[in-house]
């Protein structure tokens, strides 16, 4: 073969695969019920056109995901928001005070050759006050198209679904998965987030602008050993 050949050939088949700014490995996640079901005996007797569960069962309704590997569309919309206050205040305060006139003669004494008082007081006083406050606020907007991976004994589908977007040598993963009832699915084959039972949802991201978020190592080193 000769070199030019041999140069296109190798050229073709790098433009042919996506190249990631690292190894990636598809997250995959496995689901099974906390308790097992009896499955369900499909209805209809042998050789006859209708059976339970199958596609072709529902005449009127639209095409939507009933079997492993049909396609859902899976519309996330997360909003979460969450505050706390408190505030605790607390006033004490006391005084007393004591005259002695007399007492066994001695303070008659002691009257008389100064201006000695048999007095006695006291008082004491305390204060606390306290105040917090936290507050978080999230939000998340996106569309991701999942997978049947399984179908559960009770008719309820595992789903899961990743996708991938490379901008700029900046690498985003949507990644979610759960389990979806299919009568929750609307006439576009679509399902929200909020529909989703034991949802596991990540957005993570990795390149150039998640790379100086971070701090440098040394930096991260000497503000786990200094201790002021």
């Amino acid at each position: 073969m000769r070199p030019i050949a041999m140069a296109a050939l190798l050229l073709g088949g790098g433009c042919a695969s996506a190249n990631h700014i690292a190894d990636y490995q598809p997250r995959q996640r496995s689901y099974t019920l906390p308790v097992e079901e009896a499955p369900r005996e499909a209805a209809g007797s042998a050789g006859s056109l209708w059976r339970e569960n199958r596609p072709v069962a529902n005449l009127f309704a639209d095409p939507r995901a009933l079997k492993v590997n049909d396609l859902v569309v899976i519309r996330i919309e997360e909003i979460a928001d969450a505050s706390r206050s408190a505030d605790t205040e607390l006033d004490r305060s006391s005084e007393a005070a004591a005259d002695i006139a007399a007492f066994l003669g001695v303070l008659e004494k002691l009257q008389e050759d100064s201006d000695f008082r048999a007095n006695l007081g006291g008082s004491s006083s305390s204060r606390f006050r306290g105040n917090g406050s936290t507050g978080r606020t999230e939000r998340l907007t996106a569309t991701v198209p999942a997978l049947v991976r399984s179908v559960l004994p009770n008719g309820n589908l595992f789903v899961e679904g990743h996708r991938v977007v490379l901008v700029n040598n900046e690498e985003q993963h949507f990644y979610i998965s759960g389990v979806i009832r299919p009568i929750d699915i609307d006439q576009e084959n679509s399902i929200k987030s909020s529909m989703v039972a034991d949802a596991e949802i990540e957005f993570t991201g990795r390149g150039v602008l998640s790379d100086n978020q971070r701090q440098g190592w040394l930096s991260r080193w000497l503000g786990w050993i200094w201790p002021f």
